[in-house]
């Protein structure tokens, strides 16, 4: 039995599918390419209407295959999968067999085992998602999901439908992965999650009793003690600016592997925008976190994503965020042109009235700007 898996979006994708590797692998599947395999899975992003469309185009090229060898299971997972709605996106793509969201990969052996009863899987369970430990790309540079899900809600963002609710992994059992990670050669870690920096905080995690005096600088403060153990640099992605805490500025300046480099997003630089996003922090909490975060380390790397031409942004709107981008003077910016994504707030509530061409205009002013603070 041979598979094959094909990665799209972040890197909570890739650390899922180097979960996905260790569990196909503990069922007697060997990796293969995508023309010997008999299950394809796709890996979804959906955060850009882009993404996703570009995932349902190879999985229509894995349907001709699949004319050729009737035996293939194509599978579904990341993203684009709701909670609830599995079987409701199996009806609807043509040749898809599984759909599955990345926390219940767990239950994939029994999805496959009932469509394809006459292959010899391997006995043997691996635990829940978080317990599946991962077969990582890199032996010195690793990903270690701290939590899934996200509370946040931004207008433009399906993330929170898509991964569902904020949920956070207990402090040992994270410590536990990096340890281990760290004694098998790791000498990079990133800490990942949809908004790593409010880790501990949601409302699922306060209520479970496990995060009583823990939070985020708690987390790195005891990652940075493995240190002694090996471990050369601790990253993080992304932060939120609502969560970016003075404790969290204070510890990363005292950690000794904390790398001087931070992205954190803002969207906008202005607040009307802000507001419209439902970004909620203002233009001047926003410089105020970066004002404090160059005073306790100077020289951090500082970059950050930026949105042009959103629901309504008009020329001062889009000259608010020029300007931050020039006061600020980032590092480097990930600049993308607004485009609805279904399912969101903002593509039931909100009109998409900027035009392409004036995205276009927009992006590359803001553009060329980047490329003069990038270079000093």
């Amino acid at each position: 039995m041979k598979y094959h898996i094909r990665t799209y979006g972040c890197q909570m994708n890739y650390s899922d599918t180097e979960r996905l590797h260790t569990l196909l692998k503990s069922l007697g599947f060997e990796e293969s390419t995508k023309d010997s395999a008999d299950l394809m899975i796709f890996n979804s992003c959906s955060v850009r209407q882009k993404a996703e469309d570009k995932t349902y185009g190879d999985m229509v090229n894995a349907g001709q295959r699949k004319k050729k060898n009737p035996n293939l299971l194509i599978a579904l997972t990341g993203c684009m999968i709701q909670a609830g709605k599995e079987e409701k996106i199996v009806k609807k793509i043509k040749h898809l067999d599984i759909a599955f969201r990345p926390e219940d990969m767990s239950g994939l052996a029994k999805k496959i085992k009932e469509l394809r009863p006459e292959w010899e899987l391997a006995e043997g369970d691996l635990g829940e998602y978080f317990e599946i430990y991962p077969q990582t790309t890199s032996k010195y540079q690793v990903f270690v999901p701290i939590m899934t899900g996200c509370d946040k809600f931004c207008t433009y963002c399906i993330v929170p439908y898509s991964r569902g609710r904020e949920k956070s992994r207990p402090l040992q059992e994270v410590l536990d992965e990096c340890e281990k990670l760290v004694a098998q050669g790791a000498k990079e870690i990133t800490l990942l999650g949809q908004t790593v920096d409010s880790y501990g905080l949601s409302l699922a995690d306060r209520k479970s009793g496990q995060f009583e005096d823990i939070n985020f600088p708690k987390l790195l403060r005891e990652v940075d003690k493995l240190s002694a153990k090996g471990l050369s640099r601790l990253r993080f992605t992304s932060p939120h600016p609502k969560d970016f805490s003075q404790e969290l500025i204070e510890t990363l300046a005292e950690l000794k592997t904390a790398c001087p480099y931070i992205h954190l997003p803002v969207q906008s630089g202005s607040n009307s925008c802000l507001r419209r996003m439902h970004r909620t922090y203002t233009r001047e909490q926003y410089s105020d976190i970066i004002r404090r975060i160059r005073e306790a380390i100077p020289g951090c790397a500082v970059s950050t994503d930026i949105i042009v031409g959103f629901c309504g942004e008009t020329k001062e709107e889009f000259e608010d965020s020029y300007k931050l981008l020039e006061e600020i003077g980032f590092d480097m910016a990930y600049l993308a042109r607004y485009s609805t994504r279904k399912g969101t707030f903002a593509d039931k509530k909100l009109k998409d009235d900027i035009t392409s061409v004036q995205k276009a205009r927009r992006w590359h002013k803001m553009n060329d700007l980047l490329r003069e603070t990038s270079r000093k």
